[in-house]
């Protein structure tokens, strides 16, 4: 016997074996058992959802010899004539290929002759939308007033084409679409039977394609079993429908929420050799991210229609309301966007890096991904490496005259008070020898030492410039930052800075005038006022108000603490800031971890090596090794300045009586997530 393909051989004998037509059987049953039967009957509803199947199983049961019943037994004559298909009063019509007038009169006169075999004259219908208009109208007045002993099952998959007379002569019953779950639940019962192994993740694939018909669903299952030897794996699956698997949806979103830009790029790479289609992935990220936010907003709502509902439960409390919807309306631009972009693949990337850059509570950085909180402003042409700002002898003399004590002008200066003020220029850079960049203190904050009258009597003491600030500029308070670039704007730069002349002991009476003028920095309890003299023990700290650890000597180079003032921008510079730094001899050794070795290649190599040498001389190499660079890296040493600064702040409110008493007062809480340090 030849093989009969799944399709047919589960076509369902009783209606109790239909699936996910419950709303129309039910009607069926109930017009069944009290004999409440119409003369005709209109089946809708899209490909393969059991409009034929339905037709034939009530013919069995209006001409069933055990008598019109909705369980018909299958034994006798007639169902068994009805189930093979030659049942003489069954007549079946294709009217695709049956559309015209003369085809319609002779079922018209036909009708008038009672059934051979059965009880009732079953003209069943199918694609009833193509005849005619002239059949149409032919066919009327018998379809309103049929003899007893006929009826007339029409089906169609597009009931917008049958006049309205057709329409309001018929119970019409449309068919929806199967659910994923009740396609992949009937392949899971069908292959069961059939004794084919099979995978969950295979017949979920299998039924997201039949797009709602359990017939494709079927059909396809076929063709994946002769594809898979027997067998249906999730992997021959998707090969064979060409698409990627549910869980290279799940990877890349799990990339998202980890904020793992180099996994990201990777788990890109990997789905694009499979050459996908890339609307349809962008459109599966807005299914998922649909549901996650109907999870978030009425818990439990989430279906399982890819089963996939345990990862979009896990989802849901991962991701933020505000995450959420960043994703979705990220994916619906992309999937518009592809349409004008060059390169398909680079469209996708964008919207996917869209996600990741710029998600809600994420710091506006340069460059956006890795670079910190706190570093220099860009200038407009930042994609190009600028000079890197290096110190100079004549730098840290300049400001030395403004930490002096009016009482003793000729002390020596400490190499606290050598440090250049934030609004200080930055130096030209110079080509120094290795040596010399180890004065390198313009990464450490300096103090507010303009206070002093002595500094404004001597303007070219304190020249400006419109340079980057420090690295450490933004761990200033506000008010230590308005204070000292007060005196910078007052007092413009000379172009080229000179040591100062000895500064006399006491002001001159317009100097202090000026000193009065000036607005003071606030200064903390116990500190004495800002026009006395201030002993270096009571200074603020040099290395930097909120640094994450106490910061190394303010003439050495550190490469976390002073990699922003090597000047390195872009791409190499996000790299370079996960990199640890070791020196030996003129060269330097810059250890990556594999992910971002990876994505170094040698023109990243050759701007970091620049930037080293304009900074360090000409001598020095770069070579880069591959490792893992530890905690000693810009990037985490200035996450964790990041993480303190939160955590101070997030005492400071907790901590603060005027919250305490709102809170006791008003029954309030305070939302931690909404704090933010003062920048």
């Amino acid at each position: 016997m030849s093989y009969q393909v799944l399709a047919r051989k589960w076509r369902p004998q009783t209606f109790q074996d239909m699936v996910g037509q419950e709303h129309v059987l039910q009607a069926l049953v109930h017009a069944l058992e009290t004999q409440r039967l119409h003369h005709a009957y209109l089946f809708t509803g899209t490909r393969g959802v059991g409009k034929t199947t339905i037709g034939r199983l009530l013919a069995r049961c209006l001409n069933c010899e055990t008598g019109i019943t909705p369980n018909p037994c299958g034994e006798c004559t007639t169902c068994r004539e009805i189930m093979e298909g030659r049942f003489v009063d069954l007549i079946e019509i294709d009217a695709a290929s049956r559309t015209g007038v003369d085809d319609m009169r002779e079922l018209t006169d036909n009708v008038q002759y009672s059934p051979t075999r059965g009880r009732y004259k079953v003209y069943l219908i199918d694609e009833v939308h193509m005849l005619t208009n002239q059949s149409f109208n032919a066919f009327l007045k018998t379809l309103e007033e049929p003899p007893e002993h006929v009826k007339f099952l029409l089906a169609t998959t597009d009931p917008q084409k049958l006049p309205v007379t057709v329409l309001s002569r018929c119970l019409q019953f449309n068919l929806k679409r199967m659910t994923p779950e009740h396609i992949a639940g009937h392949l899971n019962h069908v292959l069961s039977h059939e004794g084919i192994p099979f995978e969950e993740a295979a017949l979920w694939l299998l039924a997201r394609a039949a797009d709602g018909s359990m017939r494709d669903a079927l059909s396809l299952t076929d063709q994946a079993i002769a594809f898979g030897n027997q067998k249906l794996a999730a992997s021959d699956v998707s090969s064979m429908l060409g698409t990627i698997d549910q869980r290279d949806i799940e990877k890349l979103v799990d990339t998202l929420v980890a904020g793992d830009g180099p996994g990201l790029l990777s788990e890109i790479q990997r789905v694009s050799d499979f050459a996908p289609d890339y609307g349809v992935i962008l459109a599966d990220l807005l299914s998922l991210f649909h549901r996650v936010t109907m999870e978030q907003v009425v818990p439990g709502s989430v279906d399982n229609a890819l089963g996939d509902a345990g990862k979009v439960q896990s989802l849901a409390r991962q991701l933020s309301a505000e995450d959420a919807q960043l994703f979705y309306q990220s994916a619906l631009m992309g999937r518009k966007d592809l349409a004008v972009t060059p390169d398909a693949r680079m469209g996708f990337e964008m919207t996917l890096l869209r996600m990741l850059a710029f998600r809600p509570g994420v710091e506006r950085r340069e460059p956006p991904t890795i670079a910190a909180q706190g570093a220099p402003a860009l200038p407009e042409n930042a994609d190009e490496p600028g000079p890197a700002p290096a110190p100079v002898a004549d730098a840290e003399k300049a400001p030395s005259s403004a930490a002096e004590s009016p009482a003793a002008p000729t002390e020596p200066v400490s190499p606290v008070s050598s440090a250049p003020a934030p609004s200080e220029p930055v130096p030209e850079p110079t080509v120094s020898p290795v040596s010399e960049p180890s004065r390198g203190s313009e990464a450490a904050p300096p103090q507010p030492v303009e206070s002093s009258p002595a500094v404004n009597s001597m303007p070219e003491s304190a020249p400006a410039e419109d340079g980057p600030p420090p690295a450490s500029y933004d761990d200033l308070p506000p008010e230590y930052l308005a204070y000292s670039e007060e005196p910078a704007a007052r007092n413009p730069a000379p172009e080229a800075v000179t040591p100062p002349e000895p500064v006399a002991p006491a002001p001159s009476v317009p100097d202090a005038e000026m000193a009065e003028s000036m607005p003071a920095p606030p200064a903390p309890t116990g500190q004495p006022e800002p026009s006395e003299a201030v002993p270096d023990s009571d200074q603020p700290e040099a290395a930097g108000m909120g640094s994450p650890a106490p910061a190394p000597a303010a003439d050495e180079f550190h490469w976390p603490r002073d990699f922003r003032s090597l000047g390195i921008v872009g791409m190499p510079g996000n790299l370079a800031s996960h990199a640890a730094m070791s020196r030996d001899g003129d060269t330097v050794v810059l250890t990556f971890d594999e992910g971002h070795a990876r994505l170094l290649n040698d023109r990243h190599q050759d701007r970091i090596a620049d930037a080293l040498r304009q900074f360090f001389g000409d001598q020095v190499q770069l070579s880069v090794r591959q490792g893992h660079p530890g905690g000693d890296t810009p990037a985490a040493w200035e996450q964790r300045a990041r993480q303190e600064r939160q955590q101070a702040a997030e005492a400071s409110i907790q901590n603060d009586p005027h919250v305490r008493s709102i809170v006791e007062r008003f029954e309030g809480r305070v939302v931690e997530d909404s704090i933010k340090p003062v920048s």
